[in-house]
């Protein structure tokens, strides 16, 4: 199944989602590999990839015609939403956030979030990650985080062994789909997830354009069991 496949299947049971699913083309598809960095005290993440549909490769400069934000405030946690049945929510300080595969369209980016318990015992997934683009110095959160609303759905949790994995689908949608003049794009450097039920993030090194003013881009489907790649 192809990740623009899966995210059309998570559309039907997660409300205010308005990116609308291609087909994914082999020929219009890329992987790439991203690198992590921790935040704060966040656990310390494994290398993974990134990609822009806006740029051919990721570089320490901004893309053509794309400006580094000015941030006006400190990168704080995106929302995350947490599954109300789990008997004990994974800690961050236990897990570690990785990107894993992806796809990437004309219009959307698709992109697997992978989440694995490193921790001494078993725990419980579950909900809706919190995930936001940042860049600029110092960093900064651009645009609007993904939502966190599901409507009348809700999420379920599972448990987790040590080593067990639990992933999620974010949609990018292409900045260029947008007048810049609605949109301001910039140039994002991370992505920063927040793990459901607990106040911690990380951000994960990740080049791609993002929107400054308020246009929601971003789309996230509940954490699922087992690896995403």
């Amino acid at each position: 199944m192809t990740l623009g496949a899966r995210a059309a299947g998570a559309r039907l049971v997660v409300a205010g989602t308005a990116l609308a699913c291609l087909t994914v083309l082999a020929g219009g598809c890329g992987t790439a590999a991203p690198s992590a960095s921790s935040a704060g005290s966040a656990p310390t993440v494994s290398p993974s990839g990134s990609a822009d549909p806006a740029a051919p490769a990721a570089s320490s400069s901004s893309p053509a015609g794309v400006s580094t934000p000015a941030p006006v405030r400190t990168l704080t946690a995106p929302p995350a939403y947490g599954a109300t049945n789990g008997a004990y929510p994974c800690p961050a300080s236990w897990v570690t956030v990785t990107l894993g595969a992806s796809q990437v369209t004309k219009a959307i980016t698709y992109q697997v979030i992978d989440f694995t318990n490193h921790g001494p015992r078993l725990c419980s997934f579950g909900g809706l990650p919190g995930v936001s683009l940042a860049g600029g110095t110092p960093l900064a959160q651009i645009g609007l985080a993904a939502p966190v609303s599901v409507g009348g759905f809700t999420p379920r949790a599972f448990s987790v062994n040590p080593g067990g994995e639990g992933n999620s689908l974010l949609q990018i949608s292409n900045a260029s789909n947008y007048a810049r003049a609605t949109c301001d794009p910039v140039h994002a450097s991370y992505l920063v997830i927040a793990v459901p039920d607990d106040i911690g993030f990380v951000k994960l090194a990740y080049s791609t354009t993002a929107c400054a003013k308020p246009i929601q881009i971003l789309s996230v489907s509940p954490i699922s069991r087992g690896s995403g790649s």
